[in-house]
């Protein structure tokens, strides 16, 4: 197992974020104690590139199993922060480049986290309470997120960073004619760390290192990333 995502904990958080990843196709690898929550996703996906392990994340062994070294990307989300920070220091210590990803119920933790090594880390009772804000305040845009998540065609807001010999560099976003050609248009674009610049003119020039925001389905998404049609 090479390039893929780890996601060690299965519980309410993790459950969604297995979800999510393969309905954008992504190969996800598994780990929780309780065996019935993975044979439940394997159920639901049965055509996922999906491998679980029954077992504890916090052991080195079943870590090592699932192929922490060799993982782009390891989520550390169990019910405890302690077990997360010890998943983000052994993450660190066997994966440098891969993106680390912790889950906090405490705010006191999340500094403590990023220290030892997570790219970011996700404060649960945070989100929650601005999703609630959302339901109170935007109701429709809310009916809209949950229509979206359901839609069977996968459309979700994205990111596509355009690489070094991608056919659209150097083409301004009129030449390039992402609606036209893989349909779906640009909500925002950087370069870098560089500020977002929202709907962005269609004089914008595309260069190596350009992350484009877009909305549309994962065959949409993967096509401009290739730069075929």
């Amino acid at each position: 197992m090479t390039n893929h995502m780890l996601v060690c904990g299965v519980g309410a958080t993790g459950r969604h974020i297995i979800d999510e990843l393969c309905a954008a196709k992504v190969q996800v690898v598994a780990i929780d104690v309780e065996e019935d929550s993975l044979v439940s996703i394997r159920e639901r996906h049965p055509d996922a590139d999906f491998t679980y392990f029954v077992g504890d994340a916090t052991d080195d062994e079943i870590l090592t199993q699932a192929g922490i070294a060799t993982a782009r990307a390891i989520a550390a989300v169990l019910p405890s922060d302690k077990d997360n920070l010890y998943i983000v220091v052994a993450a660190r210590q066997a994966n440098a480049n891969a993106r680390v990803v912790a889950r906090a119920s405490e705010a006191t933790h999340v500094e403590k986290l990023k220290r030892v090594g997570a790219n970011s880390v996700v404060l649960t009772p945070s989100i929650g309470g601005r999703r609630l804000a959302t339901e109170l305040e935007r109701p429709v845009f809310a009916r809209f997120l949950d229509d979206m998540l359901k839609d069977p065609a996968g459309y979700r807001f994205n990111e596509v960073t355009i690489s070094e010999g991608h056919p659209l560099v150097g083409l301004t976003l009129e030449e390039a004619r992402i609606r036209d050609r893989f349909g779906m248009g640009v909500l925002a674009i950087a370069q870098g760390e560089e500020p977002w610049r929202y709907n962005p003119e269609t004089t914008e020039r595309l260069v190596a290192g350009t992350t484009l925001i877009v909305l549309g389905s994962s065959a949409q998404v993967d096509a401009l990333r290739k730069g075929t049609t």
